[in-house]
């Protein structure tokens, strides 16, 4: 049996949705600005940096792995995802093993562009072949395989085997169209799943579940192409078997669901929006401990880096990218009257987005009645009708998305 540790409490770190474009692919011209004004609230521009930092970070920490589940690149380049395992390669070395699972931006996505100037240009786009090579840091470790698929399980040690699904479409060759937002479950990854399922349950293992695709509906109003196609079906058998948690990305917001489902589902937040958040998993005996982490990028820059724009104050830089996605959006469903009030309402918008993509929009039945009947919600809704039922989906949540302690 491989394994990546004999330790019998061991700990691994979740990050999720990166979406590197490496440097080599852009030059800061008025084309890829335009890219980054419309990148919906996350930065494309200085991942390189950020990335390297964190990884930094790990090295000195040293969890026994760190786990990706999808998006490592913005749009499919090949030469993002050479970066990417470039920039992640001092794992290895630190005895930290990389599991990456690919999202539905990195394989044959017909976006894969470099931007010089006004312009862009096609470049090479990753097979599934191009994924496995680059990747060989994870696919090395693998216990075992689907031979149809990006699909694969590791043993973290002995008693945890985690199963790491590829949940995205893709066709057989180089795309020339957008990459598919919505994942699924084929027949044959089934076939192996069911395998897996059964050879770790023989083995007497708990298992952990990971794929890119969600395996719920996260917001009430916002989740088409976000939970995978058939995921009933996924569940169904998921539920047979001692799968203790189930972990995802995909939809850019931090959101834990543990209450009243067959199979708790944690969601990782964008890595390249907001606080830059990411998770630490404690596996004990018959315990599973979950608490989401802020990265303090600030330790882990040089003293050039920290110099120089945006690093000298990264966070603040971004909540400004945030907003901006945030001023985009109330263009079209706001009618501003420019009076203080309606500056209020949008403030509040702001807040209500930033706490639901961090993962802290939970609110106590008190809280949330203060919140509707204050004269700034009703502004909000009198500024954007039509904005509703959206609204109510920020706050509907009823457990924290920060932490979540298992036990069986």
């Amino acid at each position: 049996m491989k394994v990546i540790t004999d330790k019998a409490n061991p700990e691994f770190w979740l990050l999720s949705d990166p979406h590197l474009i490496a440097d080599s692919l852009h030059d800061f011209g008025p084309r890829f600005e335009q890219m980054q004004a419309t990148s919906a609230g996350k930065d494309i521009t200085y991942q390189e940096t950020a990335l390297r930092a964190f990884v930094k970070k790990v090295v000195e920490e040293k969890p026994d792995a760190v786990v990706i589940t999808g998006d490592l690149t913005f749009n499919g380049a090949k030469a993002s995802a050479k970066k990417f395992a470039e920039l992640f390669a001092p794992l290895k070395k630190a005895g930290v093993a990389l599991i990456a699972i690919p999202g539905n931006h990195d394989i044959f996505d017909g976006w894969a562009r470099r931007f010089e100037a006004d312009q862009e240009y096609r470049v090479d786009q990753l097979s599934p072949r191009d994924w496995r090579e680059i990747f060989s840091a994870t696919y090395d470790l693998a216990e075992s395989l689907d031979p149809n698929s990006l699909s694969f399980a590791v043993n973290l040690n002995p008693y945890w085997r985690l199963i790491c699904l590829d949940s995205n479409i893709y066709g057989h060759q180089e795309s020339y169209g957008h990459p598919i937002t919505s994942g699924n479950l084929t027949d044959s990854e089934r076939a192996w799943l069911t395998q897996e399922l059964e050879t770790g349950q023989k083995a007497d293992q708990e298992m952990l579940f990971f794929m890119h695709h969600n395996l719920y509906d996260h917001n009430s109003v916002v989740h088409d192409g976000f939970k995978l196609n058939n995921a009933a079906e996924l569940l169904a058998l998921l539920k047979k078997y001692p799968v203790r948690c189930a972990f995802s990305g995909h939809i850019h917001a931090q959101h834990i669901m543990a209450k009243n489902v067959a199979i708790p589902e944690i969601v990782s937040s964008c890595f390249a929006e907001t606080d830059q958040g990411y998770g630490v998993v404690k596996l004990g005996n018959d315990q599973l401990d979950y608490l989401r982490q802020t990265f303090d990028i600030d330790r882990y820059l040089t003293e050039q880096e920290k110099k120089a724009y945006p690093f000298n104050d990264f966070h603040s830089y971004l909540v400004k990218v945030f907003d901006g996605a945030n001023d985009q959006l109330m263009e079209h469903f706001l009618t501003f009257d420019g009076t203080a009030e309606g500056q209020e309402a949008i403030s509040l918008l702001k807040k209500l987005h930033w706490n639901f993509f961090t993962g802290q929009g939970n609110l106590t039945p008190a809280e949330l009645d203060t919140l509707k009947k204050s004269a700034t919600y009703q502004k909000l809704l009198q500024m954007g009708p039509n904005l509703r039922w959206y609204l109510n989906s920020l706050t509907e949540s009823q457990e924290s998305s920060q932490e979540l302690t298992l036990t069986w």
